[in-house]
């Protein structure tokens, strides 16, 4: 598996695994455009055999940041991608504190950042379209 920062030509690809996977934010291309211009998102993409298979969105500037999307494709969950992923993203941070919102329905999600040393820190009612609460998740680097 290769992690690498994702560019404006990666846009497509990144809004065609956003839309197919249940927990991500299911941002269009335009938004995937947006997002990779600003200086104070960093986007990484994880491929396996030259195919895209995960992605995360790290926003923030000096000591605060957070985790605003993150997928990785059905098919390949399950095999420590997603953990790479947060694990390589969080090695790039000087320091400080990184937060993020999952679904409380999203069992593995929650799982896989408790393993990171994440814990919760609050919920948000309502905060999804279905109605479900978002835990509040954070880890002080």
């Amino acid at each position: 598996m290769n992690i690498q920062p994702a560019t404006a030509v990666d846009a497509s690809l990144l809004a065609w695994l956003d839309q197919a996977c249940d927990f991500s934010a299911h941002w269009n291309e335009t938004a995937w455009r947006e997002t990779l211009a600003q200086p104070a998102c960093k986007v990484w993409s994880a491929e396996l055999d030259g195919k895209l298979v995960g992605f995360l969105v790290l926003r923030g500037a000096a000591d605060q940041y957070e985790i605003t999307n993150f997928a990785v494709e059905a098919a390949f969950r399950r095999q420590g991608i997603g953990r790479r992923l947060v694990q390589y993203a969080l090695a790039q941070l000087p320091g400080g504190d990184v937060t993020l919102e999952v679904s409380i329905k999203n069992m593995p999600a929650i799982s896989l950042y408790e393993k990171e040393g994440f814990v919760c820190r609050g919920v948000r009612k309502q905060f999804y379209k279905d109605g479900s609460d978002a835990q509040i998740m954070g880890k002080r680097l």
